[in-house]
């Protein structure tokens, strides 16, 4: 069963369990689809195999890290995890459990980075993790080259910070406007019924947008897939 209605959604977490809904929800509201056109030419990668952060290169991953300081900080409000901790402690499990994928190169010397939280307090029984789109940029030769990172969803209120919100799967989808593809992510709301949230670039920032017209079909097909692997 496919979730393509839109409506406005505001949600006030005070437990680990409505900070879950809230991710979900998130992924769900303003997923607004405009067409049943069914040449979608999204190319959907599961993002349950994605690597471990550990395998990013050291300074890569200190760059990473810095550009999502405020969104560790955030999500230590709402995930379990944090409850019965101290916050450098909860900040090395939250680090411990990252992963991440290279989905594309839009330009020279930048990669399209998905970081992913892995955790099973957040992730849920379908794992719809958390998300961040982090553009990873490097210039110059290896021994001194300039490394910056950047997430590309404007801060949220809600407890969400930068983040994209919770999905197991994103789709890429070229569009003639910019050199960054249009984001689909994919999130399992129950084992019959898919929700769809999109991004696209604008001005070095992914923004919430109505979902391009004939990947509704290709969200069916992968919701009843299960997983798209």
């Amino acid at each position: 069963m496919l979730a393509t209605q839109h409506r406005r959604c505001r949600l006030e977490p005070k437990s680990f369990s409505a900070a879950l809904v809230l991710l979900i929800v998130h992924a769900f509201c303003g997923a607004q689809i405009a067409g049943s056109n069914p040449s979608c030419t999204a190319d959907v990668q599961t993002l349950k195999d994605s690597a471990s952060f550990s395998l990013l290169a050291k300074d890569e991953q200190a760059k990473v890290l810095g550009a999502l300081s405020d969104d560790i900080a955030e999500m230590a409000e709402i995930d379990v995890a944090a409850s019965q901790t101290s916050r450098a402690a909860y900040r090395n499990y939250f680090i411990s459990h990252l992963q991440f994928k290279a989905v594309t190169e839009p330009r020279p010397a930048e990669q399209l980075l998905m970081i992913r939280y892995d955790s099973n307090t957040m992730c849920g029984s379908y794992e719809n993790c958390p998300v961040w789109i982090v553009r990873l940029t490097r210039l110059g030769a290896h021994a001194r080259a300039q490394i910056r990172a950047q997430t590309m969803v404007p801060w949220q209120d809600e407890n969400l910070g930068t983040s994209a919100g919770g999905s197991w799967a994103v789709g890429l989808l070229p569009t003639a406007a910019s050199d960054y593809p249009e984001l689909l992510f994919l999130t399992h709301l129950s084992s019959l019924q898919t929700a769809l949230a999109c991004y696209r670039e604008s001005k070095g920032h992914y923004l919430r947008v109505d979902c391009s017209p004939g990947c509704v079909d290709l969200l069916k097909r992968r919701g009843d897939e299960g997983d798209g692997q």
